[in-house]
Protein backbone atom coordinates (compact mmCIF):
# COMPACT_ATOMS: atom_id res chain seq x y z
CA UNK A 1 0.00 0.00 0.00
CA UNK A 2 2.82 2.40 0.82
CA UNK A 3 4.32 1.87 -2.66
CA UNK A 4 1.01 2.73 -4.30
CA UNK A 5 0.68 5.89 -2.22
CA UNK A 6 4.35 6.68 -2.79
CA UNK A 7 5.11 7.26 0.89
CA UNK A 8 7.57 5.58 3.20
CA UNK A 9 6.40 2.99 5.70
CA UNK A 10 7.90 5.10 8.47
CA UNK A 11 5.74 8.09 7.51
CA UNK A 12 2.63 5.92 7.28
CA UNK A 13 3.02 4.41 10.74
CA UNK A 14 4.05 7.72 12.27
CA UNK A 15 0.84 9.28 10.95
CA UNK A 16 -1.23 6.24 11.96
CA UNK A 17 -0.17 6.35 15.62
CA UNK A 18 0.09 10.10 16.16
CA UNK A 19 -1.84 11.96 18.84
CA UNK A 20 -4.29 14.60 17.66
CA UNK A 21 -3.19 18.04 18.91
CA UNK A 22 -5.45 20.15 21.13
CA UNK A 23 -6.25 22.57 18.30
CA UNK A 24 -7.38 19.68 16.14
CA UNK A 25 -9.74 18.48 18.85
CA UNK A 26 -11.14 22.01 19.20
CA UNK A 27 -11.75 22.17 15.45
CA UNK A 28 -13.59 18.84 15.55
CA UNK A 29 -15.72 20.08 18.43
CA UNK A 30 -16.50 23.31 16.58
CA UNK A 31 -17.44 21.38 13.43
CA UNK A 32 -19.88 19.27 15.46
CA UNK A 33 -21.43 22.42 16.95
CA UNK A 34 -21.81 23.94 13.48
CA UNK A 35 -23.56 20.82 12.19
CA UNK A 36 -25.85 20.75 15.24
CA UNK A 37 -26.89 24.40 14.91
CA UNK A 38 -27.26 24.11 11.15
CA UNK A 39 -29.68 21.18 11.48
CA UNK A 40 -31.54 22.75 14.40
CA UNK A 41 -32.22 26.01 12.54
CA UNK A 42 -32.88 24.47 9.10
CA UNK A 43 -29.85 25.99 7.32
CA UNK A 44 -30.88 29.64 7.87
CA UNK A 45 -27.97 30.79 10.07
CA UNK A 46 -25.04 32.48 8.43
CA UNK A 47 -21.58 32.23 9.90
CA UNK A 48 -21.89 35.54 11.79
CA UNK A 49 -25.11 34.66 13.58
CA UNK A 50 -23.91 31.11 14.15
CA UNK A 51 -20.76 32.47 15.79
CA UNK A 52 -22.82 34.66 18.09
CA UNK A 53 -25.12 31.82 19.11
CA UNK A 54 -22.32 29.29 19.65
CA UNK A 55 -20.32 31.77 21.72
CA UNK A 56 -23.35 32.79 23.77
CA UNK A 57 -24.78 29.38 24.57
CA UNK A 58 -21.50 27.49 24.96
CA UNK A 59 -19.52 30.30 26.67
CA UNK A 60 -16.74 30.22 24.10
CA UNK A 61 -14.87 32.93 22.21
CA UNK A 62 -14.57 31.65 18.64
CA UNK A 63 -13.90 34.31 16.03
CA UNK A 64 -16.18 34.79 13.04
CA UNK A 65 -13.34 33.89 10.70
CA UNK A 66 -12.65 30.60 12.48
CA UNK A 67 -16.31 29.61 12.34
CA UNK A 68 -16.44 30.62 8.67
CA UNK A 69 -13.35 28.54 7.79
CA UNK A 70 -14.69 25.53 9.67
CA UNK A 71 -18.11 26.02 8.12
CA UNK A 72 -16.59 25.88 4.63
CA UNK A 73 -14.72 22.65 5.41
CA UNK A 74 -17.87 21.08 6.87
CA UNK A 75 -19.81 21.99 3.68
CA UNK A 76 -23.11 22.13 5.46
CA UNK A 77 -25.29 23.08 2.48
Amino acid sequence: MCKQLEISRDAYYKRLHREVPYEGLENIRLAELIKEYDERFCHILGYRRMTSWINHFHHTRYSKNRVHRTDITVKRH
